[in-house]
Formats: structure tokens, C-alpha cells, sequence
């Protein structure tokens, strides 16, 4: 990434933005709350960030797209990044404002044996990806167009689209290869290396080559490969977390 486009960050406060994402993600739920308070302050403070909310906001049809989200008791964000935006946004204002208890979100859609546990889920699969198409939009605003006003220009949806899969493919790359060195320097026997380096050089293969198949079938053979070599290994598994959501929108078509 430039230097000088690091800098405008920066100076626009998305740093600040992004930071606010970050503790969101990395905090327990009795913290959550004032961590949300944050993140819509940051985007409050942020011209650009407010201007770009204001714009994927308008025409937006929250109970709507709630409703749409939810299915089989499964709760899942909208393809569409605008609406993804939006409903993401809405849901932390209700929360901060008291309208909706995130305890009772968690409960309904991210179940879990724990509380704790539902929260890792919803910033895994509610955070996370909303933390990308802003970053994605900042950098490129003029990809980011509402349904409600793109008058059936599925060109944009398309640069968009391909712009974030790219970065998700970069991203996954990047957990590969860390693992790779990883396991160099940490499995001492000549088979067993050799054995979790080919199974991580089948997903390459398969995310290289947009085998859609292929990356679910070889990421569930990296799954047990870490499970067995590392087990509980922090690192390991900070970086497995990271490869799954990469591996799960990619596979997403």
C-alpha cells in the first residue's frame, strides 16, 4: 500500500475507524457495548466516513432488509456491500441506543455455549466483513452505489464484487503462507512438514485457480492438519480464524 495513501488515512481519521473495528473484534462482550459507542463516535467525527453512510443509507429499508436477513434462524448480511453497510450500521445505532439488546441478538442468531463465544461469531461473521466493504468503499466511494438509486447499473456491483474477492484471495495467500513458515521452524519431523506443507499448497491451488469446490474440500483437510499439529497454539489459531473467513466468502458464490 503507498505511503501517501496510508498518510490521507490518517489525516481523513479512518485509522481511527479501523482501530475501533479492531477492538470491537478483540474485546469480550461485557466490553462490547462501549466498544460500539466508539466506533459510531469515530464515524461520526469522520466527514468522509459520515458522508458515506449518509449515502448507502439513503432509500434504505432497515425492517426490510432485517426481515430478508434472517433465515431458519440463521442470521446472515445482505450480498449486496451497500446494504451489507447499512443494515450493520442501523443494528449498532439500535444497539447503542438501548432500541435493541445484544444480548438478545447474540442469543437469537449466534448461538453459542457461551456468551462470549455467540460475540466471537457475530464479530466473525457481522464485523468483519462490514470492516471490509468500508475499507474497500473509503478507498473507492464511487463502487460503493445503493440499490435503491443504481438505476440497473450491475457494472458497478461487478468491479466491486471482483475488487473484494481479490483482497479476500491476497488475504488467504498471506495466512498460507505464513503457516508454511510456521510449521518450517516448528514440526521437526521431515514427513509430518512435508505432509501439512502439501496440504496447504492444495488450497493455494484451489483459491488460485477460483476452484470453488476444491478450496472448501482442501481447507477442511488444513482444518484437521493445524487441529493436529498445533492444537491450542494461539498464534496458529489467531491466523486459522483469519484463513476461515477469507476461505468462507470465498467459497460463497
Amino acid at each position: 500500500m503507498r505511503r501517501d495513501y496510508l498518510e490521507n488515512m490518517k489525516a481523513d481519521g479512518f485509522e481511527e475507524f479501523l482501530s475501533a473495528c479492531e477492538s470491537i473484534k478483540n474485546c469480550k462482550y461485557i466490553l462490547a457495548e462501549s466498544k460500539i459507542t466508539a466506533l459510531l463516535k469515530s464515524i461520526a467525527d469522520n466527514k468522509r466516513l459520515y458522508a458515506l453512510f449518509g449515502n448507502v443509507l439513503y432509500g434504505f429499508d432497515y425492517n426490510c432488509v432485517f426481515s430478508e436477513s434472517v433465515n431458519g434462524g440463521v442470521f446472515s448480511l445482505p450480498s449486496d456491500p451497500a446494504s451489507a453497510i447499512a443494515l450493520v450500521f442501523r443494528i449498532l445505532l439500535d444497539i447503542d441506543s438501548g432500541k435493541m439488546s445484544l444480548r438478545n441478538f447474540l442469543e437469537a442468531y449466534f448461538y453459542g455455549v457461551s456468551i462470549n463465544e455467540s460475540y466471537a461469531r457475530f464479530c466473525l461473521e457481522i464485523i468483519a466483513p462490514f470492516e471490509s466493504y468500508c475499507r474497500a468503499a473509503f478507498s473507492q466511494p464511487d463502487l460503493l452505489v445503493p440499490i435503491s438509486v443504481r438505476d440497473g447499473n450491475d457494472g458497478q456491483d461487478e468491479t466491486y464484487s471482483d475488487k473484494f474477492r481479490n483482497e479476500l484471495k491476497a488475504d488467504a495467500l498471506k495466512c498460507v503462507a505464513t503457516l508454511i513458515d510456521i510449521a518450517d521452524s516448528v514440526i521437526s519431523g521431515i514427513i509430518d512438514r512435508a505432509e501439512f506443507t502439501a496440504c496447504l499448497k492444495g488450497l493455494v491451488r484451489a483459491v488460485n485457480g477460483d476452484d470453488y469446490e476444491n478450496i472448501i474440500s482442501s481447507f477442511i483437510g488444513v482444518k484437521y492438519a493445524v487441529a493436529y499439529f498445533f492444537k491450542s497454539t494461539k498464534t496458529v489459531l489467531d491466523i486459522y480464524k483469519k484463513l476461515e473467513y477469507d476461505i468462507k466468502h470465498l467459497a460463497d458464490k
